[in-house]
């Protein structure tokens, strides 16, 4: 018996080999015991004698399986892709299908067949295969993603526009939480273009937790990150930060919290984020808690403060100061004796950075303390304001902020 003839006899047997491949997958592969019964035995059987056969009657016919015949296969492998097997999982089936063919029709003696041509078909048939499942199964995955951020990003538009949304994700087939924290951010070391790159690396980190709706534009974005619940882990957040590493005030601690999630982008991209979040107890406080968070960001940029997450209770007394009104002109009048003098106004800029620490400001400024005393002194005798005395130091530091709260206005 050659091969044709060979390949001829065991048609009947598909069926009974395939439900042989079938039994091993699910013992062998956790992944696919996680399917409905009736996908096991209905579709993944059926489609597992459908291959089987067709590589017994390309077999028989001494050729390779040719685009029509392999449509039906190569359409399978997207279908596992929906079904949420992983594509190792599906690659696996032929290799595992292959071996079982080869254990139940073989008969001992080789009853004529020459193994070496029987294997030889058998991986040529294979290599036609599974690259086209394989592509299939990928290009499947890519359309999956992608739904998957439109529907996360339309789901976070809708809530940041203060209409309701549980209709939408019930669509989508999202659940969503009773709290979000709200985070604006940005990529500071990206402004003035943001890598093609980067905002891969973005999109493929936030794929990750689906849980966060997000949505994306130019050098940041919208985070909505789900808030634990109460007796689900949170509590008040402990332990001390450095500078840019803000505490922050009344955020309980939780999976998947803001902070995890811009971490986890900040090693994606490389880059530091300066963002800015505000709590909102319920889907109606979406809109409000993005207008402060936005708000918070755009003060901690004016103030030009180092990446890290802030509050509102981070720059509390500075977000007072920068309120349009006559206070605020009257405190950074305070400083208009220093105009047309960079130089002094950038020491007394580093200066209250520095903590108001000579040593700290005099290496920040690249000067001899001699010249920062020197520098101190005019500010002093120009103003009316001695930087070095507490009372007035509290003066000049929120009539700095003022200062700039002012400029960022006007430009």
């Amino acid at each position: 018996m050659d091969e044709s003839g060979f390949a001829a006899s065991l048609l009947p047997r598909a069926g009974e080999i395939a439900a042989a491949t079938v039994a091993r997958l699910t013992a062998a592969i956790p992944a696919y015991r996680l399917l409905p019964g009736s996908v096991i035995d209905g579709d993944l059987l059926a489609n597992t004698e459908a291959v089987l056969r067709l590589f017994l009657t390309t077999l028989a016919e001494g050729r390779l399986p040719d685009a029509a015949e392999l449509a039906a296969p190569v359409a399978w492998g997207a279908e596992r892709a929906r079904d949420g097997v992983p594509l190792e999982a599906v690659l696996r089936v032929y290799s595992l299908g292959a071996g079982e063919a080869w254990r139940l029709a073989v008969p001992e003696g080789g009853a004529g067949i020459d193994p070496y041509v029987l294997g030889t078909r058998l991986l040529a048939f294979l290599a036609e295969v599974m690259p086209k499942v394989a592509q299939a199964y990928v290009r499947e995955q890519a359309d999956l993603d992608w739904e998957q951020r439109e529907h996360g990003r339309d789901l976070a538009d809708v809530l940041l526009a203060g209409r309701p949304a549980r209709r939408a994700a019930e669509r989508y087939g999202r659940t969503l939480a009773q709290r979000y924290d709200v985070v604006v951010f940005r990529l500071p070391e990206a402004q003035g273009g943001v890598t093609t790159g980067v905002l891969r690396a973005v999109r493929s980190e936030l794929d990750r937790d689906p849980g966060v709706l997000a949505t994306l534009k130019g050098e940041g974005g919208v985070l909505l990150v789900p808030v634990a619940e109460e007796g689900c882990g949170a509590g008040p957040e402990r332990g001390r930060r450095g500078r840019g590493e803000r505490a922050e005030r009344g955020e309980p601690v939780r999976a998947g919290g803001a902070r995890r999630v811009l971490g986890r982008l900040e090693a994606a991209t490389g880059l530091r984020c300066l963002a800015a979040a505000a709590v909102a107890g319920g889907h109606a406080a979406i809109a409000q808690a993005h207008t402060e968070a936005a708000e918070v960001l755009a003060l901690a940029e004016t103030l030009g403060r180092e990446p890290g997450l802030y509050r509102l209770g981070d720059l509390a007394v500075e977000y007072q100061l920068v309120q349009p009104g006559p206070a605020r002109d009257a405190l950074a009048g305070t400083l208009a004796p220093l105009a047309g003098q960079p130089h002094l106004l950038g020491t007394l800029r580093e200066f209250v950075a520095a903590g108001y620490r000579r040593a700290q400001a005099a290496d920040a400024l690249t000067v001899h303390r001699n010249t920062l005393t020197y520098r101190l002194g005019r500010i002093h005798l120009l103003t009316g304001y001695d930087a070095t005395d507490p009372g007035d130091a509290r003066r000049l530091a929120a009539a700095l902020t003022a200062y700039d709260a002012g400029r960022a206005a006007r430009a």
